[in-house]
Formats: structure tokens, C-alpha cells, sequence
């Protein structure tokens, strides 16, 4: 992986405002650190993933058995969902797969009953996390987010394709259209970069990661601990 700092001038596709703005992050209170800062039922959880990481889909599976899916509002839903693009250098169009790298993420997914469909191709994320970011503008982030890491990691779908996306984003009843045109502007690039900024200053680097009752939790994790 690149430096951090690179992977963010990477993402910096125009010059865009270099204030990081923190969306709700939970901090740990002097009551939660008495405790121990064990977590609450009942706090949210943030979680950085990124659709091109076999990993995260992994993770937000399980995150799934543990909080059920649940709505956008960071004021009321259990799960905030953020992005991380881990390889801004990847080109538009991608490149071919190098083949038998799977075999120990075949066998953590199979603990889970999972299945791993990978694209003979490694495709370019950013596409499909800004389509994200448009959704969630439009309230349907959660059901697109869930779409697109069943076609990555489950139909084995290349992401970077904008056919490929166009259909995805009708499969949750967005007009793909619009939200394929609402991609270009800065904002959404602007959550992206947001999102990464915080994580970095979290000491976060890579993904699944998650915040919970004020404790960064990294990598795959159990299902207990996401609770």
C-alpha cells in the first residue's frame, strides 16, 4: 500500500478544501474509559470498507449478523458506513487479476458460509464509492452498499464498468442515470476524501476498520466484538 499521505494526493483529483470536517465521530467519555470502555449495545458503530477488498465484504457480513441493516441517519442508525479507497492508482479500466492469491480468504469466508466470486480483473473502486455517496444524498446508501458487495465478492462483478454500475444502481431503485451524472461533482470525491482524512487521523490504514464506544477496531473481525 502507498503512503497514506500519497494515497490522499492520489484521490485529490482537482484541489478541493484541505479541512478535514468530522462526520459524528464517537469519542470515548471518562464514563466509558471508568469502564474499561466496553461497548454499549446501543452506540453506533462507523465502519471504513472499500468494495475492492475481499476483507471488507467479508467484514460487512458479519457486521450484518451482528446490527442489522439499518438506516443512513448517523443520528439514529446503529451502522454509519464510510468509505476507504485503498488503491486510488489503480487506472480507470483496471487490469488482469493475478491468479491463485485467494486461497486463505476462500477459507476465512468459507467460516462464515461464504463463498468468494472474484472478477478476473482488478477494477478501479472509486466509481462505485461515489455512486455510493450519491445514494446516500438520496437515502438509499445502505441498499446500494450491500448491492455492491454482493456483485464484487458474490457475482464476481467488475465494478469499474459503468454498464456494470448503471444496472446496480437500478437494482435499488435509483435512476442510474442521474446518479451516474451526480458522480462528477466534487462533493461526493469531497465525502470520499473526508472519510480517509478521518480514518488516518484515527491511525486507521487499511480495511475493514471500525470505530466502536470510542475504540478503533481493525481487520475481520467476530461477530461478538461488532455488537
Amino acid at each position: 500500500m502507498k503512503p497514506l499521505r500519497t494515497t490522499v494526493a492520489l484521490l485529490r483529483a482537482t484541489p478541493i478544501r484541505t479541512t478535514t470536517k468530522f462526520r459524528g465521530t464517537i469519542l470515548m467519555t471518562t464514563r466509558d474509559q471508568s469502564q474499561g470502555g466496553h461497548a454499549d449495545s446501543n452506540m453506533k458503530i462507523i465502519s471504513w470498507s472499500d468494495y475492492a477488498c475481499p476483507f471488507a465484504y467479508i467484514g460487512f457480513k458479519r457486521l450484518l449478523v451482528a446490527r442489522p441493516l439499518t438506516s443512513d441517519s448517523s443520528e439514529s442508525g446503529e451502522v454509519e458506513w464510510r468509505a476507504y479507497e485503498l488503491h486510488p492508482e489503480i487506472p480507470a479500466g483496471g487490469f488482469e487479476r493475478p491468479r491463485g492469491k485467494h486461497g486463505f480468504l476462500k477459507a476465512l469466508a468459507s467460516e462464515d458460509g461464504l463463498t468468494l466470486r472474484a472478477s478476473d480483473r482488478v477494477w478501479s473502486s472509486r466509481p462505485a464509492l461515489l455512486a455510493a455517496e450519491v445514494a446516500r444524498s438520496q437515502g438509499k446508501h445502505a441498499e446500494l452498499h450491500e448491492r455492491l458487495f454482493a456483485a464484487a465478492w458474490e457475482e464476481g462483478l467488475d465494478l469499474g464498468r459503468s454498464d456494470v454500475l448503471h444496472t446496480l444502481i437500478n437494482d435499488v431503485g435509483l435512476d442510474a442515470a442521474t446518479v451516474l451524472t451526480e458522480m462528477t461533482q466534487q462533493r461526493y470525491l469531497d465525502a470520499i476524501v473526508d472519510a480517509l482524512e478521518e480514518a488516518m487521523m484515527l491511525g486507521i490504514t487499511g480495511t475493514p476498520s471500525y470505530l466502536l464506544n470510542g475504540q478503533v477496531l481493525r481487520g475481520v473481525q467476530e461477530v461478538e466484538a461488532l455488537r
